[in-house]
């Protein structure tokens, strides 16, 4: 009699959410897919049901029709993160029909992949996108980022990456192993390149057997943070998870004031990798901690380069290549460096050389510095205010942070012919002459400099 009920209830939901235009799909113990999001038991055939039904943008009711189960059921959702139906994942709750926040299990890089545990009683579960503190940004089109002056034919753009590179370059580095001091600094010094470190500053735990790394060396970081030439990012005090909301942020917030106080002079925002092999249960969304502690989220879309996933530098030279070629942000990680750890120093160095070759065109920098950049570019835009012969004033229009926000962007201005670009100044609002770098494009003439996150007017006068 109560699978009969429950049947009975699934089928009125069939004809309630055709009255009202819902996606309802149905799966007894195997998954279901409304929208391209992924909503299953568990480890779990049944005889139990699970609905699934999408009632708004980002917004999804998951339905537990039990049948002899006494035991807790586990549900698996898996939100889809590339194409048209991509879900914001980092804003991603789960709330019971009472409007309590349940507890989600994550990976700690792979966010879009939400676990719960319910009681074995028919019950409906929401599982929705909130909207971020501050509200979804109503950002520039990209023709903001470009403006010409009819009258001269002068040109102005924000380039995509800082000074007008074609693609960006993050070189990670997990875990604050004693080789990342021995190895990857000196040698990433060496070639002149800038690295992430991901740090783990948590104290010793009780009746815990793992020992920090970081402790023992710290009057080492701190050296490496004085000299400012590497960057420091946050992958939780004891890379181990968190099993509540107060042990999440114990995680995130003790590691986020450790790297403030290695760097007081620098912004805050940090990047935050919470790690492979980790789990994080929480009720609150991850945007929560990373709106609070300055963080922005660095675990994904990242390239490992262990020796043992082999080929690891011809795959990097495939992988460097068609970014460059995309104009994109390329992304690797390394763990040890050193022989018989994992990567040896003669692949480091050897991708290395595969970056020195691609050096005019790749713009090598922090994970912070990288993250500044696009989100400054994206939410900034371009504007003429006076044109008048030989000289015009333009806006740049930024509506970042400017106390976390602080990596310079870079303006292009194309010439005409008629504007010899030797005879060019460029000054900002109180009259001082900004310096430019000459450059090429397509065989034409290109002036770049930089220009802080700020709202501002420059000037640009032909001299004679």
């Amino acid at each position: 009699m109560f699978v009969d009920e429950n049947n009975m209830l699934l089928k009125l939901m069939v004809s309630l959410s055709i009255l009202v235009g819902f996606v309802l799909t149905i799966a007894t113990g195997r998954a279901v897919e409304p929208d391209g999001v992924v909503v299953q038991f568990e480890k779990y055939a049944g005889p139990a049901s699970i609905a699934a039904r999408s009632i708004g943008k980002h917004k999804l009711a998951v339905d537990i029709a039990p049948a002899t189960e006494t035991e807790k059921l586990e549900v698996r959702i898996e939100l889809p993160i590339t194409g048209r139906s991509t879900w914001p994942v980092a804003d991603v709750e789960v709330r019971g029909a009472d409007g309590k926040a349940i507890v989600v299990r994550r990976s700690g890089i792979e966010w879009h992949k939400l676990s719960i545990t319910v009681p074995a009683k028919p019950a409906t579960y929401f599982v929705q996108a909130v909207e971020p503190p501050g509200g979804w940004p109503d950002l520039p089109s990209d023709k903001g980022r470009l403006i010409t002056d009819p009258k001269s034919e002068l040109s102005f753009s924000i380039a995509r990456w800082y000074d007008g590179r074609k693609a960006a370059l993050s070189l990670r580095f997990d875990d604050s192993h004693p080789t990342h001091l021995s190895k990857a600094v000196p040698i990433l010094r060496d070639y002149g390149f800038r690295g992430t470190f991901m740090i783990n500053p948590g104290q010793q735990e009780p009746n815990s057997r793992r020992r920090s790394n970081f402790e023992e060396q710290r009057e080492a970081w701190e050296a490496v943070a004085r000299r400012g030439d590497q960057e420091i990012a946050n992958h939780s005090a004891h890379h181990r998870g968190a099993a509540s909301d107060a042990d999440m942020e114990a995680e995130i917030s003790e590691a986020a004031q450790a790297i403030w106080n290695l760097s007081p002079e620098k912004s805050k925002l940090t990047a935050l990798n919470l790690g492979g092999g980790t789990l994080w249960e929480t009720t609150r969304t991850l945007r929560y901690y990373l709106h609070k502690y300055h963080q922005f989220d660095a675990s994904t879309n990242s390239t490992g380069m262990d020796d043992t996933y082999g080929n690891r530098v011809e795959n990097f030279r495939r992988m460097l290549e068609q970014h460059l070629k995309r104009e994109l942000w390329i992304r690797v990680h390394y763990h040890y460096i050193g022989e018989n750890l994992s990567s040896s120093e003669a692949n480091f160095r050897a991708a290395l050389d595969i970056v020195r070759e691609h050096e005019e065109m790749l713009w090598v920098a922090g994970m912070a510095d990288i993250h500044k950049y696009q989100i400054e570019r994206s939410h900034s835009s371009l504007s003429l205010r006076e044109s008048k012969d030989g000289q015009l004033v333009f806006r740049v229009t930024c509506r970042t942070d400017p106390s976390l926000y602080d990596q310079p962007m870079t303006i292009e201005v194309a010439p005409p012919e008629s504007w010899p670009s030797d005879q060019i100044v460029i000054m900002d609002s109180q009259g001082t002459v900004i310096a430019v770098r000459k450059a090429e494009r397509d065989g034409q003439p290109l002036l770049r400099f930089d220009v802080v996150p700020q709202s501002a007017e420059y000037s640009v006068e032909l001299t004679p």
